[in-house]
């Protein structure tokens, strides 16, 4: 009997020392877990108005230190919170995340918007440089398309940003001018694209509708277009082009005839056959024939057909630049005039003049 007794004394002694030290870790842990977060909550304090814009005024990287603080004093705190047990782990896990983890993974998407921001920005830089340089070159052309996928692909950065205010500041900081200096080159890339197009129609012997509904295309898109000299630059590249297809080229033979045909009519001085070249819609077509012969009677005027530009053909209109030297006794004089001619009956005819452009 004084051995059971003695045994299940000893028992209850040794629990008794067992119990003890572990309270008093559990308690320990719970304490150094405690210092961790606050510790970490200090950091994160500090670390979150460098990502307010509002604060700041200005979207730059954070200080990198304070940064470096707050995620070892994040990460030691989750480690020091693994060694707790029970509520008390729960709630210091979720204050935890609630005033440190929610600004360390802000943080992380700011600087990786700061970094998609950048690339974007150095992309738009490089265009603008390009498209002042060379215009209408095929570089060119290619960062612009460039410059567009990454404006895609990285804006969903720009949009995960926390705070609408810091947000709004990230997207007119990056996004906005990227786009800005796409939207004033779109017209000319586009016309770009069509006299591609163009190209590769006319190399294939496309038929004449499907070549003038594409020449048709690229005008509109060149009528889009603000600067001279890109405009003009593409319209070369479009007569050097359309020069290639056998339809224009039978059509431009016919015009540059008629108006060989014009200069040898008025040079005879034939009125009857000079008003016949005329379409009925022609300006002032009721007083043509006697203006014909008015100008006849009052000068003696010879012509020299020196140039015939076709300009465009389209749905059985041309556009066609003509020069022609004048000779009244001793005196010369050259007029260059655009002509708008019409095609009936298989037969071009006048149909409005303009000023040379």
């Amino acid at each position: 009997m004084k051995k059971i007794l003695s045994y299940s004394l000893a028992l209850g002694i040794l629990g008794s020392a067992m119990f003890i030290p572990y309270s008093n870790a559990s308690a320990a842990s719970l304490s150094k877990a405690e210092t961790a977060v606050k510790n970490a909550e200090k950091y994160a304090g500090e670390l979150k108005w460098q990502i307010s814009y509002e604060t700041t005024k200005v979207i730059k990287t954070p200080d990198m230190k304070v940064f470096n603080a707050t995620k070892s004093a994040y990460l030691q705190a989750k480690k020091e919170i693994s060694a707790t047990s029970g509520s008390e782990k729960q709630k210091l896990e979720q204050r935890l995340e609630d005033n440190v983890g929610v600004h360390y993974e802000r943080t992380m998407g700011y600087v990786d918007a700061i970094t998609s921001g950048n690339k974007i920005a150095a992309l738009t830089k490089k265009f603008q440089q390009q498209y002042r340089d060379e215009p209408t070159a095929d570089s060119t052309e290619k960062t612009y398309h460039e410059l567009s996928a990454e404006i895609r692909k990285q804006a969903k950065l720009l949009y995960k940003v926390y705070g609408k205010s810091t947000r709004d500041a990230f997207l007119a900081t990056f996004k906005a001018p990227a786009e800005k200096v796409l939207d004033d080159a779109k017209y000319t890339i586009t016309a770009k694209n069509d006299l591609r197009k163009l190209n590769t129609l006319v190399g294939q012997n496309a038929n004449q509708v499907v070549v003038e509904n594409q020449v048709n295309q690229l005008f509109n898109s060149l009528d889009k277009i603000v600067e001279d000299e890109i405009y003009y630059t593409l319209f070369d590249e479009y007569s050097l082009t359309i020069r290639k297809d056998a339809s224009f080229l039978a059509q431009e033979k016919e015009l540059k005839q008629f108006f060989a045909t014009t200069t040898d009519l008025i040079n005879k001085e034939d009125v009857e056959g000079v008003f016949n070249l005329y379409n009925e819609a022609y300006p002032d077509y009721e007083y043509l024939k006697k203006d014909i012969q008015d100008a006849f009677d009052q000068f003696n005027m010879k012509f020299e057909l020196l140039d015939v530009n076709v300009l465009s053909i389209l749905d059985g209109y041309a556009y066609v630049e003509v020069t022609d030297r004048m000779t009244e006794g001793t005196e010369t004089d050259t007029l260059t005039s655009v002509y708008l001619m019409i095609k009936e009956n298989n037969a071009w005819k006048y149909f409005d003049i303009y000023d040379a452009y």
